[in-house]
């Protein structure tokens, strides 16, 4: 839970979440809207998801006019905004991973610097770290980031130069960063095209797929977070005036072979049939074994996750069995290049 301080501190506060009806934009905004702030979502979907209270604005904040309209007497803002996709994506749209990510994040935040906003936090991603077993924050700039990684790790390690370059140049200290990893849940991309591994999973196995296909062998190790947790741990971050970049993930190893597993039982629930699961080991896998350690996280401001594995792929599950006629019109920029 939230600590209650935390809870009135937005209250009447002028809020601002870009991405803001994507993974993490919708919990949080909603989130935000029960602590009594006033928010503001922008994003390139056509409809807004919230209650009327909430404002939307549809608009691309890669144009500095669309970032000086959204950040118009804005107090805080969580810059969820990015590009995202697996490892098929991170190949064949590299160009629009590395460059507009780039874009978007020199955009809005230069032009909330210029507006003196009082709080900024920036989403940037594991995926900034060379290859390791398990993710830690300092060995962030270590090294390049894996091949599998490398075009939209870069575009997320820039936008934390940006923010290091202001503390240097400015001694702005009030723009912070988080790193989360392999986050799920409702609201995600189930783009078969572009979507990470479980709702790629789940869309393929909800439609139909028999026997449903999963690269590689099924060992590579990965630690997975719901986005409900995320989003309490944006809240809790933002509160603080200075803290360095923090990792935010579950830091429970997992073989995608439990996870396919995991995915399988409830479908095979769902729709009342029985699955089976073909392993592609022609198809690349990233790396072995990457795990996102979520001690800072623990140590400096008490939290931890709250949704399990297993609970949350059924709640994500449930959530795009009564849904999932509405993912397929959620904008996607992949998909349109």
């Amino acid at each position: 839970m939230i600590q209650e301080k935390v809870l009135k501190s937005f209250s009447g506060r002028n809020v601002l979440v870009t991405g803001g009806t994507g993974l993490i934009g919708i919990p949080l905004v909603r989130k935000l809207d029960k602590m009594g702030a006033n928010v503001r979502a922008v994003s390139l979907d056509d409809h807004s998801p919230f209650k009327d209270n909430i404002e939307f604005v549809k608009g691309d904040i890669c144009e500095k006019g669309i970032c000086e309209r959204v950040l118009k007497d804005i107090d805080i803002v969580f810059h969820l905004a990015g590009i995202k996709g697996g490892i098929g994506v991170a190949y064949t749209k590299a160009s629009t991973l590395l460059l507009k990510n780039i874009l978007m994040n020199i955009q809005i935040m230069e032009t909330a610097r210029n507006a003196q906003v009082e709080r900024f936090l920036y989403t940037s991603s594991v995926c900034i770290y060379p290859p390791a077993r398990v993710f830690e924050e300092e060995n962030a700039f270590s090294g390049l980031p894996h091949p599998s990684d490398r075009f939209g790790g870069i575009s997320k390690l820039v936008g934390e130069l940006q923010i290091q370059a202001y503390k240097l140049q400015y001694d702005i200290r009030n723009f912070l960063t988080v790193r989360p990893g392999n986050t799920y849940g409702p609201y995600d991309n189930f783009n078969s095209t572009s979507a990470l591994i479980i709702p790629s999973l789940i869309y393929r196995v909800l439609e139909g797929e028999n026997p449903l296909t999963v690269w590689g062998d099924g060992t590579a190790i990965r630690d997975f977070v719901f986005a409900d947790d995320v989003a309490d741990f944006m809240i809790l971050m933002i509160e603080k005036k200075e803290l360095p970049p923090l990792n935010v993930g579950s830091g429970e190893p997992m073989t995608i072979k439990t996870v396919a597993e995991t995915i399988v039982q409830h479908a095979e629930r769902i729709l009342d049939k029985k699955i089976d699961i073909k392993w592609d080991i022609t198809k690349p896998v990233g790396e072995k074994y990457r795990v996102t350690s979520i001690q800072q996280a623990k140590s400096m401001l008490g939290w931890s996750p709250k949704v399990s594995l297993d609970d949350g792929i059924e709640k994500t599950m449930k959530w795009y069995s009564t849904n999932n006629s509405k993912t397929i019109k959620r904008y996607s920029v992949i998909s349109e290049d």
